[in-house]
């Protein structure tokens, strides 16, 4: 590996007080379907007589529910979402002697909630959602005899409380699934001269979605020094790396940090602070096995080198001195050595090339 000169910047532009790790913000998008439920369904008070006087009802309160939706995770606990859902269709039927007489309610909606959630384990998170939506309810009612037939239409706009809880399982660094279930209401108004119906609907999803954050950041820009006017005559070069094995900082195949990596990225900070260089920047390298694709490793690498940025950042490190780079599969440190046929006996042995590097050179003056 060719020797990269980085650094760190003197503690005074390095150190600007002991903030949280910063959690790495992340956009996302999705669709979720699943089953739509209507109940606490009212009716307009004169149509509710009008089905009551012809008998039974046959009613289907069920649907199929779909949306679609995009997110914003501020940080580990707290986000945001945008979505809009097709809530199905409910019916009323009755039918008799020489007539028949037929409902629908329908409702869709856009909605904005806050997402605050919670980590189960290292892959699964609890959350809930809280927020409003804005409305689109819509009847239909006909009717059919030996005297004719009749039909009315009518539609509410309305905002309504949207709630939901669920469990989020983080499949890899992009791809997650979610079970929900979601609690809408009001939808419509009983009043006739709108929409003639108010019910309420839970809708149970299943849902996927698709994180877009880790690797539009994985590139930062290194900060073009201008040379000096004259050169000191007696600088010495001072550099200096560190490894950290990645099986310490994330489980396999995952480049979400583990919470115990706190303490090796605490260390790592005060040894960086330690070293106090001048005039240059820290270059923090990925690396993988030589298990998967080398597209699925280049990625990988890079989140797992942007994941480390982001907690030194946060305890300190000026982002403009960091730079991170995925070197996926190369430079391994096995090289040839490991050609266990069983994986699990491979996996341990390739444990060496799953890393991430920190290197730094600053210019110590005499």
């Amino acid at each position: 590996m060719q020797k990269r000169f980085l650094a760190v910047v003197v503690p005074a532009l390095l150190v600007h007080g002991m903030a949280q790790a910063a959690v790495e913000n992340t956009w996302y998008a999705g669709g979720k379907m699943g089953w739509s439920n209507y109940y606490g369904v009212e009716l307009d008070p004169g149509i509710e007589q009008l089905f009551e006087r012809s008998g039974k009802s046959n009613t289907n309160s069920d649907d199929l529910g779909v949306g679609g939706f995009i997110g914003y995770q501020l940080n580990a606990n707290l986000g945001f979402e945008l979505g809009y859902d097709w809530l199905g269709t409910y019916q009323r039927h009755n039918e008799g002697v020489g007539y028949s007489l037929h409902g629908e309610g329908q409702a869709q909606m856009l909605q904005a909630t806050m997402r605050i959630s919670g980590a189960a384990s290292d892959r699964l998170d609890i959350y809930g959602r809280l927020g409003g939506a804005y409305a689109w309810t819509d009847s239909d009612i006909s009717a059919v005899s030996s005297l004719g037939s009749a039909n009315a239409q009518a539609s509410e706009h309305s905002p309504a409380f949207v709630g939901a809880l669920g469990v989020e399982y983080t499949i890899d660094a992009n791809w997650a699934a979610r079970l929900e279930y979601q609690y809408t209401t009001p939808l419509g108004n009983t009043d006739l001269n709108k929409s003639g119906i108010e019910m309420d609907n839970g809708l149970l999803a299943f849902g996927m979605l698709y994180r877009f954050g880790p690797q539009d950041r994985s590139q930062a820009v290194p900060v073009e020094v201008a040379p000096p006017v004259a050169p000191a005559p007696a600088t010495v070069v001072i550099p200096k790396r560190f490894t950290l094995s990645s099986d310490v900082l994330f489980e396999f195949d995952s480049a979400r940090l583990k919470p115990a990596a706190s303490g090796e990225l605490n260390r790592l900070f005060e040894q960086l602070v330690a070293a106090n260089p001048q005039d240059g920047a820290a270059r923090i390298m990925g690396f993988t096995d030589r298990l998967g694709s080398d597209k699925y490793n280049q990625r990988l690498s890079e989140q797992r080198a942007q994941a480390v940025a982001n907690y030194l950042i946060g305890k300190g490190l000026v982002a403009s001195k960091v730079i991170v780079e995925g070197h996926g599969a190369q430079e391994p440190v096995t090289a040839g050595t490991c050609q266990q046929s069983a994986k699990p006996s491979l996996i341990a042995c390739l444990a060496a090339d799953r890393r991430v590097e920190v290197s730094l050179e600053g210019v110590a003056q005499p």
